[in-house]
């Protein structure tokens, strides 16, 4: 009685700790392991970093990744030659495998055009459901692509809008310099907004060889609803450039608005054609209208949100008590819309607005597709007085 009792007390031990085992076993991956055994899906191919148009002779080199749904052994290949040397409408084969001999594919068809536009650097699938969209519900739909932004602070030891901002305003000349955005002067890099200037900041500046250094500039001046850096829109780089510091004091929180067209007063030339006229306006020079234009049209619809809420208008001052007031509005928006017709995009643009998706993960629509402008605001005739 005795020996057959101790052998159920053994047996209910073996049973218990075989599911002892089995149980650590599971948790150690057995299912893992038994999943892998009998794999049958094909990996992901990562189509949302691809464009659909390159730059002829453009110096590209094609690397396409894949996610597994096991693990990360997947690799890609193309079947086909991929090249930027003709222009042309071209397609090749790109093809994932996993360990397990799972395959998925896809044809990848590109563009090689010669002359650089605003949809150069469109990653495939961003403006997917655009279609037929206009007026309020474009701006919806531009505003849910374009927020939560990866956002990066207004100086840290760690990249920066000042790191950004030297990147995206660089000198294509001179990769030590940037360039003022409304003076359009070459600036050096070391020359950021300090109080003991080196001696190479010395150059020809305003008719004469003087001391110059450059900050940062909100296009969008940030006393116009976003003071403080707790906004997103504070350090936002899509309408933050590197200015003259001089220039930009000069603009301070001024509007936008064209000295030139017959109503203004009290114009004053402030050099290298940019004005200032009428109670509290500002003129950039013909260069940079369109970039001004597009970078106002962008925080709009980047900030079509309760927090904000920024709009363009006409005449903001009209809308006032005071010049320093912080309501989120600015303008004008006549004018802008015109300086978006008159100053089309830039291969410089494009190539700055490529760089701070890279950086921020988002894009200015207006660069990549200029016609969705009209289709929000109309066209700048609809709001002559």
């Amino acid at each position: 009685m005795k020996k057959k009792l101790t052998m159920i007390i053994s047996i209910i031990v073996f049973i218990i700790a075989a599911f002892i085992y089995l149980d650590s076993s599971f948790e150690l991956g057995l299912v893992d392991k038994i999943e892998r055994q009998f794999d049958t899906q094909a990996p992901e191919i990562k189509t949302d970093n691809l464009r659909a148009k390159y730059l002829l002779n453009e110096n590209f080199n094609l690397d396409v990744e894949c996610i597994d749904n096991l693990d990360d052994a997947c690799e890609v290949i193309i079947i086909g030659d991929f090249s930027t040397q003709e222009e042309g409408n071209f397609q090749v084969e790109l093809i994932a495998t996993d360990n397990k001999g799972n395959s998925s594919s896809f044809i990848y068809e590109y563009a090689v055009v010669k002359n650089a536009d605003g949809s150069m650097y469109i990653p495939l699938g961003y403006y997917d459901g655009i279609d037929n969209l206009e007026g309020e519900a474009l701006k919806e739909f531009l505003n849910e692509i374009t927020k939560n932004h990866r956002v990066y602070p207004y100086t840290d030891d760690q990249t920066d809008v000042w790191d950004i901002l030297r990147a995206a305003d660089q000198d294509p000349n001179n990769e030590n310099n940037v360039i003022g955005f409304y003076t359009g002067l070459s600036i050096p890099k070391d020359c950021q907004d300090t109080n003991n200037p080196p001696s190479f900041c010395q150059i020809d500046a305003y008719g004469e060889s003087k001391i110059v250094e450059w900050n940062r500039e909100h296009i969008w001046s940030k006393s116009r609803g976003f003071p403080t850096e707790t906004y997103d829109a504070y350090t936002d780089a899509h309408h933050l450039v590197a200015a003259e510091r001089v220039m930009n004091s000069i603009k301070n929180n001024r509007f936008f608005e064209d000295c030139h067209d017959g109503d203004d007063i009290d114009i004053e030339d402030r050099g290298y054609d940019n004005y200032t006229c009428n109670v509290w306006d500002f003129e950039p020079r013909d260069e940079i209208k369109g970039d001004v234009a597009r970078m106002i049209f962008y925080m709009v619809i980047r900030y079509e949100d309760e927090t904000l809420d920024l709009e363009i208008v006409n005449d903001p001052m009209s809308l006032l008590d005071d010049r320093n007031d912080d309501d989120p509005i600015y303008g004008d928006i006549d004018d802008l819309l015109r300086w978006h017709i008159e100053d089309p995009v830039s291969e410089k643009e494009i190539l700055r607005n490529e760089l701070i998706f890279s950086y921020q993960g988002n894009r200015n629509p207006f660069i990549d597709l200029p016609s969705l402008v009209e289709l929000i605001w109309g066209s700048h005739d609809k709001y002559q007085e």
